[in-house]
Formats: C-alpha cells, structure tokens, sequence
C-alpha cells in the first residue's frame, strides 16, 4: 500500500513558482489595461465627432429652411467703450436648442415656447423640454461634477428645485467671437490668456441675428461654427447674469419682461453656460485649446451674485476637451477637424473669424 500511494502523489508548485506567474500576469494586465484604455477612448472620441456631425447638419438644414445659419446666442456690441463687449440680445436661447428639430429633437423642440425670452422662464412652461437630456449634446469622454446628463436642481432656481432633477447638460457651443491677438505677441504673460486683446475682438460664424453663408468670406471650410467646451458644470461661475443685456452691466429695459415672468431665480441669477438651452452657452476663443491655467473653476458651485468668474482656464469658456492633444471642431462646411494643443494662436484666430481674411493652409493645425 506504501508503494502505491507513492507512485501517486503528484508534486505541486513551489512558492517561487506561484510568485513567478502571478508576476507574469501583472505584467501581461499592465500591458493589456492601457490597451484597452486606448481602444475605449478612440471610440469614446469617434462617438464625439459623430455628435458634432449631425449637429452639422441640423444646422445646415436649419440653413437650407431658413437661408442663413441661427445666431449664436451670445454675440458682440461693438459700440461699447472702451472696447467692445459681450451681449445677450437674440432672446434667450442658443444655437442648439434652434436646431432641434433638425436634430431628431422634434417633441422637444415642440414642447419649448420660443415666444417668452427666457428657456428658465419662471413659470416652468419649458422646464420639461429644457431639462431633456440630449446625448448627442454630450461628449462621452468628458468628466464632470454632478455626473450624467444634467445639472441637478439648482438651489437658486425654484423650478428645478420644485422637480428635483436639474437642465441638460452640453459639451458643445458656438465659437462666437475671438480676441487672440493678430499679431502672436503675449501681452499679459502672467494670465491665464496672455495672447488676448480685446481690441482686436471679432465675430465668429455664429454671432448677432443670422449669418448667412455668403458672410463667411473666409470660405466655410476654414471657419469654426461649433467646439469642444466640454466639462463646464455648476463649479463654473459665468460673468454675466441673467439680467444682464451687455456686458458692460447694462440691464434689459423694464419693458423686455413684458407681461413675463423673467428667467426663474432672478435677473440676477449667474448664467448656468453648461446647458444645451442657454445662450451662453456659445464663448469667446481668447486663448489656445485645453488651457490648464489655475484655477479651472471656481470653489463654490451654483453661485447666484457675487462671483467675477470667467478666468478662462479649464472648461470655463475656452476651447476644451478631454481627448489627448486636443479638441474637436465642426467647420462651417460640416466636416469636423481634430485641432491639436501644439497650434499656433494667430492661427486658431483664423480659424475662429468668418471674415477676417487670414490664409490657412490645411497642414497648419
């Protein structure tokens, strides 16, 4: 019996042994994870510009109903002095929400009331629609405080306070002007937007009223209408308040409200940029894409007065993105271009005018 269970016993691994594979494994999921890591953000960045594709073309059918592209929302008073200033005159709502109807958006574009000035209007009449989560408005790389689709209820605004659930969020927004200096040359290399000057400030494709394509004499393959701001969230405290129709702090006359309600929470309620439904949600371009200056935001969310903010860094009305290098773009022309960190400024600038003349070769960004 001794013999026999002899000649069966089996030999079984050693410590050394068990360590070595398990190291062989660590090592095999190291060089597997980044890998996978790639793989998910190449689709997570293919799903991006599939977004920016047919908001592309929701804006160019927008174009093809009515001969020219929507406003932007946000544009430019050039008689403001000493230098000209941001304003909020084409009602209050943004590219996105013109569009969509173009954009398979139809209930909800049916469901919002464009005949009152203001998509937070205090009746709640379009919180219903503006509260949409709209995923074609959403970059899927992008990273955000809350997380989801939407902003959660605002502790300024009654109405989503009432419903418990906040607006849609957006990644994307019009880039309406630019004031990257012309010449390249930094003149505030302490700030956060060294190349910005705002004398030398001019409209993007989408800007006051109607643009139509004939306006874009930079030619509409060389002209951005819609970018990357993606992340912006209730952290991110915009200069302007609801009341606000210029930047200057000029107020809307008492008779714009007429027989109104005004936005919910206020005239003097912040601008919430980060919904697909505000008309701040398109911004300025003073500055070179993914801006990493500090802060990116402010340190306290869902500010109603008080804040200066705007301090241009991170997601805070900048070209902006999570995908490594850069940000994706939609060009005048529908076509959508990945414009990498490494551009020059006086280029991007180019990119941003609609007339401002400037030659761009295809092999400079």
């Amino acid at each position: 019996m001794f013999a026999s269970e002899k000649k069966s016993a089996r030999s079984a691994f050693t410590l050394i042994e068990l360590l070595v594979v398990i190291a062989i494994i660590a090592v095999l999921i190291a060089l597997l994870l980044p890998a996978v890591q790639s793989a998910r953000e190449a689709a997570r960045r293919a799903q991006c510009v599939n977004n920016l594709k047919q908001i592309g073309l929701a804006i160019h059918n927008y174009e093809s109903g009515n001969g020219a592209f929507p406003p932007g929302g946000e544009s430019t008073n050039y008689s403001l002095t000493p230098t000209a200033g941001t304003q909020f005159v084409d009602g209050g709502w943004s590219t996105l929400a013109r569009v969509l109807t173009f954009i398979e958006g139809g209930t909800i574009y049916n469901s919002l009331n464009f005949n009152v000035k203001e998509y937070n209007e205090a009746t709640g009449m379009n919180f219903t629609g503006a509260s949409t989560v709209m995923n074609v408005f959403l970059c899927p790389s992008a990273n955000r405080s809350p997380a989801g689709g939407s902003d959660g209820a605002d502790p300024n605004d009654p109405i989503s306070t009432k419903y418990g659930r906040g607006y849609g969020y957006t990644d994307y927004g019009p880039t309406c002007y630019t004031d990257i200096s012309p010449t390249g040359v930094a003149l505030s290399p302490t700030t956060a937007t060294p190349y910005r000057d705002k004398t030398t400030r001019q409209d993007g494709a989408l800007k006051q009223g109607k643009t139509t394509i004939s306006e874009i004499t930079d030619g509409t393959s060389n002209t951005i209408l819609i970018g990357e701001d993606a992340g912006r969230d209730p952290r991110f405290i915009s200069p302007y308040t609801e009341g606000q129709m210029y930047g200057d702090g000029t107020a809307y006359p008492s008779t714009y409200y007429a027989g109104e309600q005004g936005p919910a929470g206020g005239s003097g309620m912040k601008r919430r940029y980060w919904r697909w439904a505000e008309p701040d949600n398109a911004y300025g371009v003073s500055g070179a894409p993914n801006n990493k200056f500090k802060p990116a935001y402010e340190a306290t969310p869902w500010l109603q007065t008080g804040a200066t903010g705007g301090n241009n860094a991170g997601a805070n009305d900048e070209l902006f993105s999570f995908h490594s290098g850069g940000v994706n773009v939609l060009m005048g022309d529908g076509s959508v271009r990945f414009i990498k960190d490494s551009i020059s400024v006086v280029t991007l600038r180019g990119l941003v005018t609609k007339s401002g003349g400037e030659v761009i070769s295809a092999d400079s960004y």
